[in-house]
């Protein structure tokens, strides 16, 4: 799978799950752990709003009233 595939499906897990980890996106794309966190870094990075929460129920988060717009590809 390309790149700007992966990146692409990315963003449509995200929008959907609006809550999760980068061990839930490690095993979804079949990624290690560290490309997990620098795929969603670069997500960031392109805009899309995605938010850390660190501490025992922490991970990733999207705004739950938003949904984010397909102009980005």
């Amino acid at each position: 799978m390309s790149k700007a595939r992966l990146l692409f499906d990315l963003i449509m897990y995200v929008n959907t799950k609006r809550s999760f980890t980068a061990q839930d996106v490690a095993y979804e794309f079949n990624i290690s752990l560290r490309t997990a966190h620098r795929y969603l870094l670069e997500l960031s990075d392109l805009g899309i709003p995605i938010y850390t929460e660190q501490g025992r129920k922490g991970g990733y988060r999207t705004l739950k009233n938003r949904t984010l717009p397909p102009h980005y590809f």
